[in-house]
């Protein structure tokens, strides 16, 4: 799939397959068109050419973005690469996290006391102290809310797993509590794909790594 944008080629003819259980790391320089992938692949955006295909079937692509089915949106987990960007800074840590659930559940504000089950595991998971979910964006580090953000997009146990530098603003030993995540949803059936700079994890902790330039080569 290629994708154009304001009349400038900014993704070349590109074919990328993340199997069912797998961990894949890609890496690219910046500017290459890795997060326009990611964007593509978590149906963010329609291809200029190609198509997109999610467990054999493809995804309509006529359809506009916003009327793609939420339950197809839903089976897709995405980390952004700014989690300042993406964070809406009037909701609390908790609530960022919960808001996946009651959007499912069709509530119109996250209701973090509903979900405290899952909140506290997925929490845990991320290594963030209880005493941090009350707090808003603004007053945490960029690496306490990349976690949140990592939980949020683990919270609806989504078939696909996508991730944009998700370690970029971590320790070492919270990059590999992260890559043990990651790795345990790949373990539990989740086709997971994460984009990075940091080659070394990559290849410490993924099934394989492959470079962007070689999907395109290939094309």
């Amino acid at each position: 799939m290629t994708l154009n944008q304001a009349g400038r080629q900014v993704l070349p003819p590109t074919t990328l397959n993340v199997p069912a259980g797998r961990l894949v790391g890609l890496t690219a320089p910046s500017g290459a068109g890795k997060t326009s992938l990611i964007s593509l692949a978590a149906l963010l955006q329609r291809p200029t050419s190609g198509r997109i295909i999610l467990d054999g079937v493809p995804v309509p692509s006529e359809l506009p973005t916003a009327r793609i089915p939420v339950a197809l949106r839903q089976q897709i987990g995405v980390l952004p690469q700014n989690p300042r960007s993406f964070a809406d800074p009037r909701l609390t840590l908790a609530e960022t996290i919960t808001a996946p659930l009651a959007f499912r559940d069709h509530r119109t504000r996250p209701a973090p006391q509903r979900y405290q089950e899952q909140l506290l595991e997925l929490a845990r998971q991320m290594r963030l102290p209880e005493s941090l979910l009350s707090r808003l964006p603004a007053q945490v580090s960029d690496g306490q809310l990349q976690r949140t953000l990592m939980a949020r997009a683990l919270s609806l146990s989504p078939r696909i797993l996508l991730c944009d530098e998700p370690t970029s603003a971590l320790d070492p030993t919270t990059t590999a509590a992260i890559f043990q995540v990651l790795r345990a949803a790949a373990d539990n059936g989740v086709s997971v794909l994460v984009a990075s700079h940091d080659r070394s994890s990559l290849v410490q902790y993924c099934d394989e790594v492959v470079a962007l330039s070689e999907l395109q080569l290939n094309n």
